[in-house]
């Protein structure tokens, strides 16, 4: 039951990641701050600007960011601290990670697919057209 809300959670989430990415100006969040909630702006907050080649040391020579990162990972595994989409996709990959974790069978697997299937995307549409959308 547990990874069945957990699955829930996580349609919701990944709504808020399509709305922010594909129809923001008329979502719920057009007139929050766009640096942190508008995805065609906020994908700036991961560089320190003005933009300079890459300096750091924390990849250790693994990876190599084309410019100088705002602070320590905020284009990898920090990536969630700089804007909202990121924020998002952070907690929707938890919620699913979770739901895999703490599974326990209800019924048999093809009725507990069927049940985290249609709960995510159930869950998703009525958020991404219903919560989402801003009522002008």
């Amino acid at each position: 039951m547990i990874s069945l809300i957990l699955m829930i959670v996580a349609g919701a989430f990944n709504a808020v990641m399509d709305k922010i990415a594909f129809t923001f100006s008329s979502s719920i969040f057009r007139n929050l701050n766009p640096m942190f909630w508008d995805l065609s702006v906020s994908w700036k907050n991961q560089w320190k600007w003005p933009l300079e080649p890459f300096k750091g040391w924390w990849y250790f020579g693994l990876y190599k960011p084309p410019y100088q990162e705002h602070f320590p990972y905020s284009t990898t595994m920090l990536v969630m601290f700089t804007d909202a989409w990121h924020l998002a996709k952070f907690l929707m990959l938890c919620c699913m990670m979770l739901a895999v974790v703490f599974y326990a069978p209800m019924f048999n697997w093809f009725v507990d697919f069927v049940l985290m299937y249609c709960g995510f995307t159930v869950t998703f549409t009525y958020v991404y057209t219903y919560l989402l959308t801003a009522k002008d």
